[in-house]
């Protein structure tokens, strides 16, 4: 039953989290997320398409983690969750075929892969390396520096 609780509580977005215990709870879920997708890589090469789903099934508690706990994340540093909302839509916008683009229309094409390149170096350095705001803030008191 602990073990549960524990489980459900990585996928509650509220309250504040350090960057250090942010790091290494990302590094956790990208390690099971890794895992994850290699196993159900392996699973379809011997031909278990059905274990195959269900592995892949399995990503998406962790993506959901990992959007709670950056949105924990963003909390410390007294930012909005919205900010992850922005950087999933440019994540989005990222994946639309630019470079075809580019030959009719370079400077707007330009401008905005420069945009999304800053922003998300901003977003990797407000999450990843600065430390989250003193004492209380609107998102709750300051956390314990937990290891993870």
């Amino acid at each position: 039953m602990r073990v549960l609780r524990a489980a459900l509580a990585t996928l509650d977005p509220r309250g504040r989290l350090t960057a250090r215990a942010f790091r290494h709870r990302l590094v956790r879920l990208l390690l099971a997320f890794f895992g994850l997708l290699c196993a159900a890589i392996w699973f379809a090469s011997l031909g278990l398409r059905g274990l195959a789903i269900l592995t892949i099934a399995g990503i998406l508690p962790v993506a959901l983690s990992a959007l709670a706990q950056t949105n924990r994340r963003l909390h410390d540093r007294d930012r909005s969750g919205w900010w992850l909302g922005l950087y999933l839509l440019l994540e989005g916008i990222a994946t639309l075929p630019l470079e075809q683009g580019i030959e009719t229309h370079p400077v707007p094409v330009i401008l905005l892969v420069a945009a999304l390149l800053g922003y998300f170096a901003w977003f990797c350095v407000e999450t990843l390396l600065r430390p989250g705001t003193t004492g209380s803030n609107r998102y709750g008191p300051a956390p314990r520096d937990e290891g993870g």
